[in-house]
C-alpha cells in the first residue's frame, strides 16, 4: 500500500500495527482507540481493510468505499477464513469491492476513489441496514 500511496494523488493513513516497516509515502499510526479509528473514518474518502466486521461496518455507516482484502488461513495469516467468508457474503455492493490477488490493489484502489466521488457522502442506500444487519447476523452465529 505504502507503493501505491507514491503513486495517487490522496493522502494516505495507515494503521501498521507491529509491523517493522515504516511507510515513506504514508503517514501512519501503530495502534489507535476506536474514537480516534472513527474520526479517520469520517475524514476518509476510501478504506482498505483485511475484512474485519468492524471496519466494514464503519465504512458503510460512514457510507465510505471500501476495498477488503481478506486475510486467508491457508497463507497463515488468520486462525480461520471467516473474513474470507464474510467478503464472500459482500460481493455486488457498489461501496464495496473484494479482491482476492494484492495485485489487483491498486487498480481496486482507483476505480473505488472514482466510485467514491461518484456517489458522495451522504446518498441513502436501501439495502445499507439490510446490509449491516446482515453482517451483524454473521458474526454473532460465528463460534
Amino acid at each position: 500500500m505504502d507503493e501505491i500511496a507514491g503513486n495517487i494523488n490522496e493522502e494516505v493513513v495507515m494503521q501498521i500495527g507491529t509491523v517493522p516497516y515504516e511507510p515513506q509515502n504514508a503517514k501512519y499510526f501503530r495502534y489507535a482507540s476506536y474514537q480516534e479509528n472513527l474520526s479517520y473514518f469520517q475524514k476518509a474518502s476510501l478504506v482498505i481493510g483485511h475484512g474485519g466486521a468492524g471496519t466494514i461496518l464503519n465504512a458503510l455507516r460512514f457510507q465510505i468505499p471500501i476495498v477488503v482484502v481478506p486475510r486467508r488461513h491457508h497463507y497463515g495469516e488468520h486462525v480461520d477464513d471467516h473474513q474470507m467468508e464474510l467478503a464472500q457474503q459482500l460481493g455486488g455492493n457498489e461501496l464495496i469491492k473484494v479482491i482476492y490477488d494484492i495485485e489487483e490493489l491498486e487498480s481496486a484502489v482507483r476505480e473505488m476513489l472514482d466510485r467514491g466521488k461518484k456517489i458522495g457522502k451522504g446518498r441513502t442506500y436501501p439495502e445499507r441496514d439490510a446490509l449491516i444487519k446482515t453482517i451483524k447476523d454473521f458474526v454473532d452465529g460465528c463460534p
